[in-house]
């Protein structure tokens, strides 16, 4: 009996670790404050590397990755970051600075800040700030194919000018960010010269405020239009605005690509670096948060106004460090954030347009019969169900505000039902009139049937086994095997709907027989419950960290959550040790184990997630 049990391990352990689509994570970096780490090597895992002060941000049309830090363009390509180009070593070397034009690690960058991919050729446009320059990277086509870094506008100075002309002759101060039309003409948010910029047809002019003039704020047409320390863009999706995050005006404007009129859409900011519209909303980035503009009023979105730190999760509940660029990564239908305080990567998730929707398990039961009602909803992270007649009853614990709702009705009738989805962003309400149409108790002998609330439970959480019989039977009897198994909260096998705990990884076969006056029936599901040791439920698991690892027998966690329990399995699903937090604030451990392999495994918030597999010498 052991060996399925080995087998069913290793498949599961497979990728198991996946943050909810509704959480704030961390895709790449180690976090760390201040700045000045690095990796020598110009590859590495994305959990592995070491960024220094993450500033700009752009993404792919194949959904890689562009970052800027310190001295660097870096890539994240699927699981591994790539240096593009720049210095490769410590940020504050003397050799780190530099404008040069060339391949790879041979070209140099001074803070290079926004990003931008070219629509049509996916080469990276880079806004080298304290060179003054644009900066154009070839396409990414392979490991490699190193980058081909030439300068594109601009004349290299720390001080910058401000001068419009032909692109050699031109002048920026500061250049902060970047942006594309669709047809590829360039914006270039010109920080320190106050000012927007366009480069098209190897000319650069100024297409609103006067870098002659300073810093100032005022709406108007092109020249007349003041901004003060101007930071990120975004075009708008028709394609003929601008949305600019002008920093020290607090508010965000909004600039005409072909007229330069500007207007103001938010004000009252926190000096916001960076702007992006999606889904019909502005979301707009400030040091610690994300907020949410609707077209009426300003929320926060993610994180918190005024408190920094480092925390994964919901989204109100994650923090950050210093936010500075943004852009959006279709693929995962979340927004991409650099942390400069946290020198990491975050992901923050896009709660889209809620579409409310659902679907019966059958639309025409009997009296009494329960049947299953899902939401087949999108983008929504809280639903309620309403139906009438209100006779009816929920089976299975089930909630109004669950996905699932298991529902008995009482009465031969047609009912109503609703449901209403929501997130931050938006409402939806979806209602099917007389969609449940009910009838007597047939006289026939019952039809056995059944579910459960969680076909792959992890060991000792309580499942609820669902009846879905019809034809009202009156007796129920229910068999499990194998019998590795405890019945919870006074459950009994002849219980309509039983509450089990499963104490072993493996597969279970499920039976129920029903009998009415007018007969039995019997269901049998093969291999129907699979049990296992760890889930994929919401848990921020990117700064945790155990070593060493081959070790003999001690074993040291960084940042383990308070009250959280570590579980050290063998091969065969075996616990063989249990860490307590609680009673070891240290969090370092002696283990007194055999050699071999285990898997650890944290317990935190009732989640159990698989933090990785450690050798025992």
């Amino acid at each position: 009996m052991i060996k399925p049990y080995i087998t069913l391990a290793f498949t599961l352990f497979a990728g198991v670790i996946t943050l909810s689509a509704q959480s704030v994570s961390t895709v790449a970096g180690i976090q760390y404050k201040d700045s000045g780490k690095f990796n020598s090597t110009a590859s590495n895992p994305v959990a592995q590397e070491y960024y220094s002060r993450p500033c700009g941000i752009a993404i792919d049309t194949n959904n890689r990755v562009y970052i800027s830090d310190e001295h660097n363009i870096m890539l994240i390509d699927g699981s591994t970051s790539r240096n593009r180009g720049g210095f490769r070593g410590d940020p504050y070397s003397s050799q780190a600075l530099g404008n040069t034009d060339g391949t790879g690690l041979v070209s140099r960058f001074t803070y290079p800040a926004g990003m931008a991919v070219h629509p049509n050729s996916q080469d990276i446009w880079v806004a080298d700030r304290y060179n003054c320059l644009i900066r154009k990277g070839t396409r990414f086509v392979n490991s490699s194919n190193e980058a081909s870094w030439t300068t594109q506008a601009g004349s290299p100075s720390f001080l910058g000018g401000y001068v419009d002309g032909p692109v050699a002759d031109a002048a920026f101060a500061s250049p902060e960010d970047i942006v594309f039309s669709k047809k590829g003409v360039i914006f270039v948010c010109d920080t320190d010269n106050h000012c927007i910029r366009k480069i098209l047809s190897g000319q650069v002019s100024t297409l609103a405020g006067d870098g002659s003039q300073g810093k100032g704020y005022q709406d108007g047409t092109g020249k007349a239009a003041r901004f003060s320390y101007p930071m990120g863009m975004a075009m708008e999706d028709n394609d003929s605005f601008l949305l600019v995050a002008d920093r020290n005006n607090k508010c965000i404007r909004r600039v005409n690509i072909f007229s330069g009129v500007t207007t103001t859409v938010v004000s009252n900011l926190n000096y916001p670096p960076d702007v992006i519209p999606l889904d019909g909303n502005i979301f707009i980035v400030e040091a610690t948060c994300i907020k949410m503009y609707n077209g009426k009023t300003t929320s926060i979105y993610a994180g918190h106004a005024t408190e920094s730190g480092y925390v994964n999760g919901p989204v109100l509940d994650a923090r950050f460090g210093q936010l500075m660029h943004v852009d959006f990564r279709k693929a995962e239908k979340s927004m991409y954030v650099p942390d400069f305080g946290n020198n990491v990567i975050r992901k923050v998730p896009l709660l889209l347009t809620v579409k409310a929707d659902f679907v019966a398990s059958t639309t025409s039961p009997i009296v009494n019969q329960t049947i299953k009602i899902t939401s087949t909803s999108e983008n929504e992270t809280s639903l309620l169900w309403e139906i009438s007649p209100s006779s009816y009853t929920l089976q299975a614990g089930s909630k109004l505000t669950d996905k699932e709702i298991y529902v008995s009705f009482n009465s031969a009738t047609s009912y109503t039902v609703k449901l209403t989805g929501s997130n931050l962003a938006s409402t939806d309400v979806e209602t099917k009139t007389n969609y449940i149409t009910v009838s007597t108790n047939s006289v026939g002998a019952p039809i056995a049937d059944f579910t459960a609330n969680d076909l792959v439970p992890i060991v000792n959480q309580t499942v609820t086994l669902i009846d879905l019989s019809s034809n009202n039977p009156s007796s129920y009897k229910w068999t499990i095997s194998p019998s590795s198994y405890t019945l919870a909260n006074g459950s009994t096998l002849n219980d309509r709907n039983p509450q089990i705990k499963f104490t072993a990884v493996g597969s279970y076969t499920i039976s129920l027989e029903v009998t009415n006056n007018n007969g039995s029936n019997k269901k049998d599901k093969n291999s129907f419950i699979q049990v296992v040791l760890t889930d994929n439920r919401d848990l921020s698991l990117s700064a945790i960290k155990f070593w060493p690892n081959p070790t003999q027998n001690s074993l040291r966690f960084s940042q383990l959550p308070k009250e959280s329990t570590v579980y050290l399995y063998d091969q065969t699903g075996k616990l063989c040790k249990v860490l307590n937090s609680m009673e070891n604030e240290l969090n370092d451990f002696e283990l007194n184990l055999p050699s071999g392999l285990y898997f650890v495994i944290l317990n935190s918030n009732q989640s159990n997630v698989q933090l990785g597999k450690l050798i025992i010498e």
